[in-house]
Formats: C-alpha cells, sequence, structure tokens
C-alpha cells in the first residue's frame, strides 16, 4: 500500500471512530431528550439545554410518555403547573405538561392536542387560555416547518407523510453536530449547579431561570421588566382591536379544539390564565377590559353551542387574594411572593390550587365556572373586585 493510501485510511479510520465517538456521547447525555436515554444523577439528569428546542424536545417525549391527561398552554404552564402534582386524580395520571414557552397561538394549541392523542391513550385534555392571544388575527398557517414535519399527525389530523424524513433530520442534528456536542458537554457541566432549569420527562419545567433572578436582585426587578413588557404591549393591542366588530379573532380555532375532543370523546377542559392584578391594570387604562369581558362571554356562548358534557370552561383571570398579592418594593431583595414571578407568571402553589378547583377537590375559593347563565355576573363581580382593589391605594385611593 502506498504511504499515502496508508494515510487516508488512518485518517478516515480516525474520523469514523471520532464520529462515533461524538454520536454515543450525544446520545448517552441526550441533552434535547430525544433519544430517552436513561438520565443518571450527576451526569444528565437535568436538560438545561432542552429549553431553547422545547418543540422538539416535548414532540418526542409525548410520544414515549403516552399521557392519559395533557397540559396545554404557554409558558406560564410550562412553569406554572405541576404534571406530577399529588393533587391530579388516578383516573387522569399520567399528566404531561405539553405547553410551549415563546411563541405560542391558537394554531400551536390544536397541533399540540392532535399530537397529544395521536399518542395513544388520551382522555383528558386541561387548555389554559391566554386572551391576549384572542385580540390579533393569526396569519393562516404557512407551510410545514421543522416543528409541523416532525408530529404524528398533519394539520389536518391525517398521518403525516413527512415525519419520517424530519425524525432522521434531527437524528442526525442531535447526534453529529458540533452544536449537540457543545450542548452535551454543557449539560454534563451544568449537573452540579445549585438550581438548574430542566424540562422533566413529563414536561413540566423547573422555575430555575426565576428563582435565580429573584434571588439576586429581588422580586420585584422580575415585577418591573414585565410592567415594561405590558406598558408597551397593550396600547398596540388596543390599536388593533379599534375598530375591530364582530367576534373576536381566533375564536374558530377553539371551536376547533372543541369538536376534536369530541370526536375523540376526550374530556375537556378549558381555563382562563391567571393574571396578577398589575397586570390586569394595563388592561384597563388601555380601554381593553370590555374585550377582556366579551372574550369571555363569547368564550362561554361557544363552548354552549359547540360543546358536550365533557367540556367545562374556567374562568382565574380576576382581582383576588391571589392575584392580588403585595410586591416587595425595589430595596426588598429577599422577600418572595407566594402566588406569582412576575405579572404573567404564576407560582407552582397556585398552579395546585387550579388542579383542585377544576378536578373538584377542596380548595381556597379561586375561580369559577363560566356559562352562558353566569358569565354577566361574573365579569361584574370583577369589575367590583377590581373596583376594591385600587381603593386599597391609599395615595390615590379609588381612581378608575
Amino acid at each position: 500500500m502506498q504511504p499515502y493510501a496508508r494515510f487516508l485510511c488512518v485518517w478516515f479510520a480516525a474520523l469514523l471512530v471520532l464520529a462515533f465517538c461524538v454520536a454515543a456521547l450525544n446520545f448517552a447525555i441526550d441533552p434535547y431528550d430525544v433519544f430517552g436515554s436513561p438520565r443518571v444523577a450527576g451526569i444528565n439528569a437535568q436538560k438545561p439545554r432542552a429549553r431553547d428546542h422545547s418543540m422538539l424536545t416535548k414532540a418526542y417525549q409525548i410520544e414515549r410518555f403516552r399521557p392519559a391527561t395533557v397540559l396545554l398552554g404557554s409558558s406560564r404552564v410550562h412553569i406554572g403547573v405541576d404534571a406530577s402534582g399529588p393533587e391530579w386524580p388516578a383516573a387522569m395520571q399520567p399528566v404531561y405538561n405539553y405547553a410551549i414557552p415563546g411563541s405560542y397561538n391558537t394554531t400551536l394549541m390544536l397541533a399540540t392536542l392532535q399530537q397529544a392523542a395521536a399518542t395513544g391513550r388520551l382522555a383528558h385534555a386541561v387548555i389554559f387560555l391566554d386572551f391576549q392571544n384572542f385580540f390579533v388575527p393569526e396569519a393562516p398557517p404557512g407551510p410545514p416547518n421543522e416543528d409541523d414535519r416532525r408530529l404524528l399527525l398533519d394539520p389536518s389530523g391525517n398521518a403525516n407523510a413527512l415525519r419520517g424524513y424530519q425524525r432522521l433530520d434531527d437524528g442526525f442534528l442531535a447526534l453529529m453536530t458540533m452544536g449537540a456536542l457543545s450542548d452535551s458537554v454543557a449539560t454534563i457541566l451544568s449537573q452540579h449547579a445549585a438550581l438548574t432549569l430542566d424540562i422533566q420527562p413529563d414536561g413540566a419545567s423547573t422555575d430555575a431561570d426565576f428563582v435565580n433572578i429573584a434571588r439576586g436582585d429581588g422580586t420585584s426587578s422580575l415585577f418591573a421588566q414585565k410592567r415594561v413588557f405590558e406598558a408597551n404591549r397593550t396600547p398596540v393591542l388596543a390599536r388593533g382591536l379599534a375598530a375591530w366588530t364582530g367576534p373576536l379573532p381566533n375564536l374558530g380555532r377553539v371551536a376547533d379544539v372543541i369538536a376534536f375532543c369530541r370526536r375523540r370523546g376526550i374530556a375537556l377542559t378549558l381555563a382562563i390564565a391567571p393574571t396578577h392584578a398589575e397586570a390586569l391594570e394595563f388592561y384597563w387604562r388601555a380601554g381593553l377590559w370590555p374585550r377582556i369581558e366579551q372574550f369571555k362571554t363569547e368564550l362561554a356562548e361557544l363552548v354552549a353551542r359547540d360543546g358536550a358534557e365533557g367540556v367545562k370552561l374556567w374562568d382565574f383571570s380576576d382581582y383576588s387574594s391571589f392575584t392580588t398579592e403585595p410586591v416587595p418594593p425595589v430595596s426588598d431583595r429577599k422577600t418572595q411572593t407566594t402566588w406569582f414571578w412576575e405579572p404573567s407568571h404564576f407560582k407552582k402553589p397556585l398552579g395546585h390550587i387550579m388542579i383542585r378547583r377544576m378536578t373538584g377537590q377542596a380548595a381556597p375559593e379561586f375561580g369559577a365556572l363560566l356559562t352562558p347563565e353566569t358569565v354577566a355576573e361574573r365579569n361584574r363581580q370583577i369589575r367590583a373586585q377590581r373596583q376594591a382593589y385600587i381603593c386599597l391605594d391609599t395615595a390615590n385611593p379609588c381612581k378608575s
């Protein structure tokens, strides 16, 4: 054999060995939980890098998990509702948290519901709705992207013909790329941190990001950041709805969800997610509260019209003792709130109370069932709650 040929053979063999080692390490660490490799304490038990790939991670997790109950919603549910909580009745277990942080919308709500149902034993769906998702019309779905292609079903509810190709691509990217290798190393190095972000096998997330910020900068800093966000968002939403007439946008997707659950025999619970009063006040001041009441009224009518015995609608967006808890001042970096991390994201203890309320267990009074017969009174009660809340402002009592 010529020297150059021997060199090429050695080089190629070394390349194959290196590729095999990279693939083996990525498979064993499984930083995105794509393969379901065993989680070993101190090595890969926590998956902090899955946070940035939640659609990828959860699409594969839920197929392995095959839940009886699925939780759907935005990052608020991802962080605030515990899928493994002891409050879940035995008949509803196992529970998987399929909430997606980031750009969650009603199109994604239906897609994730279909994915959960396609795993084979789904009997219950608990879907948390954010009223902001019904203030801006969503664009029609475009061509399938990689998140669509890896699902078991296509948008029409049929077997997804593109799934096999996408899963080969996902497998290659999770095994053979430098990005995956870097995330595997980062996963190993993060295991001994005092508190590490993780997407657990049941889809729920730890609240490490919020805990670390609250401990370092104080809870008031988290609330301050969200105040800026809401101050910028609410005027935009108000302008977009200023000339809107008729039913609010995107309610048709809820009707699609109800129809899907009815066809599949899935018991459906819809819940309007709680928001801290600080954020609710931005919607009052922007003139959007009538739209929130319109949303609740139209949603209650929709459920009554298109629903069945297995569909319930809960409203947790009120001015209760939970949503009006005081926020520590800027100077206080130690006091922690009990129910909210910041105005949008509630904590797991409040999630536990909502679970108990929705499943008929003893729990503190919070939220209410909505029907066409009760929604007007519910809206009136919340206006009264808000009046009592603003009258507590001793510097400017009972401002409107």
